[in-house]
């Protein structure tokens, strides 16, 4: 019998190790994203020095099934999430989480939508929740942070023409790393975001709206300045995405790019100083 649970426990530890070292584990950086592959929608999970944080559940519960795959098969709880607008694509997996792991925090904009899908989540997340404003700090822990720089101003209470309009963007920042995260935000956004200064250079840019012409303009790409580029989307999608005059915009400012339709799951790893980015399916 002691052998028996010695030979068990040892491959247990060998079974996990491989998992990890598959993502570079067993050399792990202190802030890891994941821009996961769960089709046509968003689901960022940020895994900083001391909290992690889950950004977008995307279109349906896959995203359960991603988590599982980057966290340990006895963790069930999640430091907090955040929805950045109340679209479909952005919002469903999230109850899927919030349903199987222990949420400590539920971050939104207030913005409201008259859909099934975010009736359910107005009505049902139980989790603590905190509307955000411009210039707020989320600490990850060591140094790293999550500072919302749009929308602007208040929508809490509000139902916008275009919700995507009025999308959390947020400014990944650890070290001399940076990324940033912009939901669905549009052109009229990223304006309002450049006229207020409130972007700055970044490492990474996760683009917004899936590649959707409608973000992404050539003057934004001029402030941020990235070097690497991640679309979110889903294969074979209804919309067009990504589109080929943002690829071309990206390209023509020389940006390498990765997509989750093509390629799985994006991670990108650092410690403060760089960073490296791999992929899985």
């Amino acid at each position: 019998m002691r052998k028996l649970i010695i030979t068990f426990a040892c491959g247990l530890i060998v079974a996990l190790g491989l998992r990890d070292a598959s993502w570079g584990r067993w050399f792990a950086h202190d802030l890891t994203v994941y821009v996961f592959d769960i089709g046509q929608g968003d689901a960022i999970f940020v895994e900083g020095p001391d909290k992690q944080i889950l950004i977008d559940g995307g279109p349906d519960a896959r995203v359960v099934e991603r988590l599982t795959e980057v966290l340990p098969w006895w963790d069930r709880s999640i430091d907090a999430v955040l929805n950045t607008h109340p679209d479909a694509d952005h919002t469903t997996g999230l109850l899927a989480v919030i349903a199987r792991y222990h949420v400590g925090l539920a971050y939104e904009t207030g913005q409201l939508k008259s859909t099934p899908v975010f009736r359910t989540w107005t009505q049902e997340v139980v989790t603590p929740h905190e509307i955000v404003h411009l210039g707020q700090v989320i600490d990850l822990g060591g140094g790293a942070t999550l500072t919302v720089v749009g929308p602007l101003t208040s929508i809490d209470g509000q139902m916008l023409a275009d919700p995507n309009d009025g999308s959390i963007v947020l400014d990944l920042r650890y070290g001399d790393f940076s990324m940033l995260l912009t939901g669905d935000s549009t052109i009229a956004e990223e304006n309002e975001m450049m006229a207020a200064g409130t972007l700055s250079d970044v490492d990474i840019l996760k683009v917004g709206h899936h590649g959707s012409v409608t973000s992404t303009s050539d003057e934004l790409l001029d402030v941020i300045k990235p070097e690497v580029a991640m679309i979110s989307v889903g294969a074979d999608n209804d919309y067009g995405h990504p589109r080929l005059e943002t690829i071309m915009r990206l390209q023509a400012h020389g940006v390498q790019i990765h997509r989750t339709d093509r390629e799985g799951t994006v991670r990108v790893g650092s410690s403060g100083h760089g960073y490296t980015v791999t992929t899985r399916r």
